[in-house]
Order: structure tokens, then sequence, then C-alpha cells
């Protein structure tokens, strides 16, 4: 579908509950509101015909930007939608009932970010470590206090040991 086209089915589809923009020929953003996230997502992957790629967040000081990107590849171009989920508890509605491709992102998601994605059907960590705290979530932008780090700025030493094949000197992360 082409990029003029889908941005109209899109605006009039949902109205104020979106916000459409460019920034160049090849990407469109989408800014919806939370309670039409599903339903956008789904419109653009089933009636669109649009690939899901991927997702990526960006922590900020008031909540955790959240990124869906869906790929148009014989129009070639990109329809990006964002939303925004609140701290100090964000969540968002999961879109991988819909999508059901969306699942591992949204699971790496909570896991860096600690966004809840609900009506998720597997909301478990992909990538924790089992020495890892459970309510550590290393993309955060809050500064974990109460948490150790595996490992400090200046131990360039103890990386180069590790590199050249010497044991560490303490646990491994």
């Amino acid at each position: 579908m082409e990029r003029e086209e889908a941005k109209k089915r899109i605006a009039e589809r949902f109205g104020g509950n979106v916000q459409v923009a460019e920034r160049s020929p090849r990407r469109v953003y989408v800014y919806a509101e939370n309670d039409v996230w599903v339903d956008l997502a789904s419109f653009i992957f089933n009636d669109l015909d649009g690939r899901f790629d991927t997702g990526a967040a960006v922590d900020d000081r008031d909540g955790v930007e959240v990124m869906f990107f869906m790929q148009f590849d014989r129009d070639n171009y990109t329809i990006t939608i964002k939303t925004f989920a609140q701290k100090p508890n964000p969540a968002l509605d999961s879109i991988s009932n819909a999508i059901p491709g969306a699942k591992w992102i949204e699971r790496e998601i909570f896991e860096m970010y600690e966004v809840d994605f609900r009506n998720h059907p597997d909301l478990r960590p992909i990538l924790r470590a089992d020495t890892r705290p459970e309510d550590f979530y290393p993309a955060k932008r809050e500064i974990k206090e109460d948490h150790e780090t595996p490992r400090g700025r200046d131990d360039g030493v103890a990386r180069a040991d590790e590199v050249a094949g010497k044991p560490l000197k303490g646990k491994n992360p």
C-alpha cells in the first residue's frame, strides 16, 4: 500500500487518537493513545498488510516510550507506531494477541524496562541471568543503589585478564 494511502486510512480510522507525522520519504510515525494502541497495530498489520519487524523502547523520566516497526517492503517505507507508558508502573495492552510475532520483543521490553504488557500470554524474562535480581531492569533510567553492578567502570585489568583466559576474581555475573 502506498504511503499516502496508508496515512489517509489511519487518520480516517483513528482520528484524534493518533497523530501522523513524517520525517523522511521512507518513514511514517504514528503517535497513538494507549487505548487505541492494539487496534492500530492490528489495523496496520491486517488491513494495511504491513509486515511486523520489531520493537524498541526508550526510557524517559516520566515513562517509557514504546515503538513497533511495520514494514511495507513493496513500497519501501516503514510505519513506526509509538505510545507512552507512564511511570512509576508502566503498562500497556499487549499487541501479541493480534500479532503473534510481537511476543518476544514485548518480553524483552518487559525485562529491560519493566513495561507490563497486559494480556501477554507468557510475560517472563528471556535474557536475565539467574544471578540477576528479579527487580533489576538494566535499561531503566533510575539508578538502583541497592543493586550491586557485576562489573565496575574501572575494571579494565580484570577484564583484560578475562579476555586472556585467566580466572576471574569473584563471582561470574
